[in-house]
């Protein structure tokens, strides 16, 4: 359950860093910014349906 934690946690900061506020702040940083943040949103995806599959595997 801890892992599962951890993997949404990061899901939901990659989504918080898409959607994070930047035309005040460094705008010129904001498509390397999106860049990051989708990275992260697909890498802890991935990792959850790993740990998905892994989990309903060991249990059949």
């Amino acid at each position: 359950m801890s892992k599962f934690l951890n993997y949404l946690g990061g899901v939901i900061g990659g989504f918080s860093l898409i959607y994070i506020p930047v035309s005040g702040l460094l705008p010129s940083l904001e498509p390397l910014i999106d860049a990051v943040g989708i990275i992260i949103v697909i890498v802890f995806a991935v990792a959850l349906i790993i740990t998905g599959v892994r989990s309903l595997l060991s249990k059949a």
